[in-house]
């Protein structure tokens, strides 16, 4: 697919099986919003969770691969079909309210797309003159947004975190750590109370250089008095991990070396079970979990990767589905070369949505018979609410 419109096919949906594919044609708006809705694709908040349905919405896409090689949000009107394209230089696309969030590329800046007021600086997260990185985490559910600025000299590395109403009202400075040596501060997620926010001590600019999002030393931050600990298990492996309905899911290095076994931990603490490695030799790196909002399920990435993001990039991933009520776990080959990520349960949690993040493409796993179909041509960010409604 190039230029501004978004290709997308869909075989099955819950009882019913719907096709709609033309070789060689390229459809527009109409049938993006045709499928999507029969999909029952939800809103997202950041953690993958549904946020309730919103009467008029804008479904929000990126596409990297377009005519004039410049990537591009692109926006379908849920009511009226209309398709609004906008093009970006920008990483970290995260779903806000009625706009998407993301790190301006070329300016430097945080900014906010919105479909009808274009795009524009956000009001008041942006990095200062001596900012190394922002990172920021949103609270949808409560209206709230974390963010935090890091810092200094890479050897004395001072983070500040804030939080704050979405629409910028009652700031508050809740932490500022540091300096650490080549260590900032990244926020990772929200306790289900509200109460507490998890962060991780993240080696800075090392995300850029592996494939899924690992972590080295995760915290639990309390978000009215400053005090924070360490999660229980923690400092673990430089390894991937997830949050998700009151549990922590860690991946942990086998004695021998070969895999990754599974800690299951409650939070704040207490219950702990361990799921055994699956025999997946070669497999040495994992992450990018995906827990179910009814904390039945989960699923995550396990890869075998070489010369990650070079031309000659080898690359191989499977995607494992974890039954978390009885505790085992079970893997399937996603395409080779394709490097996926899961990004939202639909479907009463019986189907996982999955975007490609390297490339273009929206994929739908269903977890009951195992099938994997491509759903769009472009990457599916979240469905906006329209005018801030």
């Amino acid at each position: 697919m190039a230029g501004g419109g978004i290709e997308l096919s869909v075989v099955g949906c819950q009882s019913s099986v719907l096709t709609i594919i033309k070789s060689g044609t390229i459809f527009r708006f109409r049938w993006a919003l045709l499928v999507l809705l029969v999909l029952a694709v939800p809103v997202l908040a950041q953690d993958g969770e549904v946020m309730p349905d919103a009467a008029h919405s804008w479904m929000a896409f990126f596409q990297h691969d377009t005519d004039d090689e410049q990537p591009r949000l692109i926006f379908i009107d849920t009511v009226t079909g209309e398709e609004r394209p906008m093009i970006v230089s920008g990483e970290r696309f995260t779903p806000l309210a009625d706009s998407i969030l993301y790190f301006d590329l070329t300016s430097g800046r945080v900014k906010l797309a919105n479909p009808e007021r274009g795009i524009y600086d956000h009001p008041f997260i942006q990095p200062g003159g001596d900012t190394r990185r922002v990172d920021w985490l949103v609270d949808a559910e409560r209206g709230r947004i974390v963010w935090t600025l890091t810092s200094g000299d890479p050897a004395a590395l001072v983070t500040t975190t804030t939080i704050a109403n979405l629409d910028g009202t009652n700031p508050r400075q809740i932490w500022v750590d540091g300096p650490r040596n080549g260590l900032r501060a990244l926020p990772v997620a929200f306790s289900p109370d509200g109460s507490t926010l998890y962060l991780d001590f993240q080696p800075d600019g090392i995300s850029d250089l592996t494939p899924f999002q690992q972590y080295a030393a995760l915290v639990g931050l309390d978000i009215e008095s400053g005090a924070w600990d360490y999660l229980p298990g923690e400092p673990g492996c430089f390894c991937g991990a997830g949050f998700g309905s009151g549990l922590l899911l860690r991946l942990g290095l086998t004695a021998d070396l070969s895999g990754f076994d599974l800690q299951v931990h409650t939070l704040p603490g207490g219950l702990e079970q361990i799921i055994p490695a699956l025999d997946l030799p070669g497999y040495t790196q994992g992450g990018d979990f995906l827990v179910s909002p009814d904390a039945s399920r989960a699923v995550y990435l396990l890869g075998q990767i070489k010369d990650f993001g070079q031309p000659d990039q080898s690359l191989r991933t499977r995607l494992i589905t974890v039954n978390l009520q009885t505790m085992t776990q079970t893997d399937f080959a996603l395409p080779t070369g394709t490097l996926l990520r899961p990004i939202a349960w639909t479907e009463d949690h019986s189907t996982v949505l999955l975007v490609a993040r390297q490339s273009d493409g929206t994929w739908k796993f269903d977890l009951n018979d195992q099938t994997l179909e491509q759903v769009s041509s472009a990457a599916y960010l979240g469905t906006l609410q329209a005018n801030g409604e």
